[in-house]
């Protein structure tokens, strides 16, 4: 900026104008605290709106309750648990299932059926339809 001209080849800043590198320095330095007050603003205002969440919270949770009839893919799960037809299931394909509903699976996995059943078991007794 020492060396701009205008149009008719002056100077555009006096020596007096120049300004020095610390200066700068603090003029940008004043502009990224300016910024990071507005972020700091702004997400004060976020956590003022996140107090409202509960409510949203409890409105998921209550659809994420387990609802009749519990399925799978294609198995329905209520009525195998009645029929005693979850036996019939392979260990990957009762692994896939409960891994897929979320249950806390045996780790490191286990090629028996029987704890994968348990789970299976014990989350459709819990149904509306096996009481």
């Amino acid at each position: 900026m020492r060396y701009a001209c205008g149009a008719d080849c002056l100077q555009l800043f006096q020596s007096s104008e120049f300004l020095t590198a610390s200066q700068i320095a603090s003029y940008f330095s004043h502009l990224n605290a300016a910024a990071r007050q507005q972020d700091m603003d702004e997400l004060d205002i976020q956590a003022s709106e996140e107090t409202n969440f509960p409510s949203t919270r409890d409105i998921v949770a209550t659809a994420r309750q387990i609802q009749h009839p519990i399925t799978y893919d294609q198995f329905d799960l209520c009525s195998m648990a009645k029929g005693d037809t979850l036996k019939m299931l392979k260990s990957p394909t009762l692994q896939r299932v409960c891994e897929g509903l979320g249950l806390d699976a045996p780790q490191p996995l286990v090629r028996r059926r029987a704890p994968y059943r348990e789970l299976l078991k014990d989350i459709t007794q819990n149904c509306s339809c096996q009481q």
